[in-house]
């Protein structure tokens, strides 16, 4: 049984992922830091995928880091962050595999539906 479930590790894998969306350099922001006006936001994308096919969309954050420091932080909440990460629209490729899975579930449907209409 321990083979079977190796195997099945080696070739399937499940996770969660991140995606970069969209990187915003902001001019009006100070760096908590060094007080330069030099901020770039990074939004990210989280989201669950098997053998690298993506499933579903998870969570979104906003990452903030300073271009003259180097300071960086994960998951900002401030005002701007939040407009950046509304700016930054999900992609409509993270939802593959649930196309994938009720593109199947239709077939098997009107396949049932088609061979009893025949019978």
């Amino acid at each position: 049984m321990l083979f079977y479930k190796y195997y099945f590790q080696m070739f399937v894998h499940f996770g969660k992922t991140e995606k970069l969306l969209n990187v915003y350099e902001d001019e009006l922001i100070s760096c908590d830091n060094c007080n330069e006006t030099t901020v770039t936001y990074r939004i990210v994308q989280k989201y669950y995928q098997i053998s690298g096919i993506p499933i579903l969309p998870a969570e979104k954050y906003t990452g903030m880091s300073c271009d003259n420091c180097g300071y960086g932080s994960n998951n900002v909440i401030s005002e701007n962050a939040k407009t950046y990460e509304k700016l930054s629209k999900t992609p409509w490729y993270l939802y593959t595999g649930v196309a994938i899975l009720i593109g199947t579930f239709l077939f098997y449907i009107i396949h049932a539906i088609y061979a009893a209409i025949i019978k």
